[in-house]
């Protein structure tokens, strides 16, 4: 055998032992590459993010409840809780002013998904901007139309009414809560 020879054997069992060592049928952990969610174990899904990894790879889909881990006797101001930067800049969120926005988006989720999903902080930077209380990116603390953003017909206080309905019984709107009730009982 020549020495290209050797070279392309060398590839070959290089190929097929990252191939026959490549996770898959639901084998993959947490940020290995992937190809289908049937890949990823429990509780993981295969995702793709360009900005952040090539190619596709497990992410997790389920929350941790912070609280119920090995040591949840600290103090409150002691934990950390996810909190989402600007949760209201929702990608292809819809116009509400006649101008097109012309701004960064940060999230892909709706307020709702990003609190399912394991966000207990939600950052808003409001401003008052057309008569009511909206969400924006501002230039020099000002409000445009190209930076705002504003919830369907109830601007940053639909969204605290969410963010308390979700924390306080487990439903999308503080007022589904029922008065006195545990967890998880909302009316219609």
């Amino acid at each position: 055998m020549n020495l290209f020879q050797n070279l392309d054997l060398v590839t070959a069992i290089s190929v097929f032992l990252s191939i026959a060592s490549a996770c898959s049928n639901g084998q993959c952990k947490l940020l290995d590459e992937c190809s289908s969610d049937g890949d990823c174990e429990a509780g993981l899904y295969c995702f793709a993010c360009p900005q952040g990894f090539s190619g596709s790879r497990c992410v997790r889909s389920t929350i941790t409840n912070q609280l119920q881990l090995l040591n949840n006797s600290l103090p409150f101001n002691k934990y950390a809780f996810l909190t989402i930067h600007n949760a209201y800049a929702i990608d292809g969120y819809p116009l509400h002013t006649p101008i097109p926005r012309v701004t960064f988006t940060n999230q892909e989720d709706m307020i709702t998904p990003q609190l399912n999903n394991g966000a207990r902080g939600l950052m808003f930077d409001t401003y008052d901007f057309d008569g009511d209380v909206w969400m924006c990116h501002s230039f020099g603390g000002q409000c445009h139309d190209i930076t705002a953003f504003r919830s369907e017909g109830g601007g940053s206080f639909q969204a605290v009414d969410t963010l308390n309905g979700k924390l306080l019984c487990g439903c999308d709107d503080i007022h589904a809560c029922v008065p006195g009730s545990t967890s998880g009982a909302c009316t219609p």
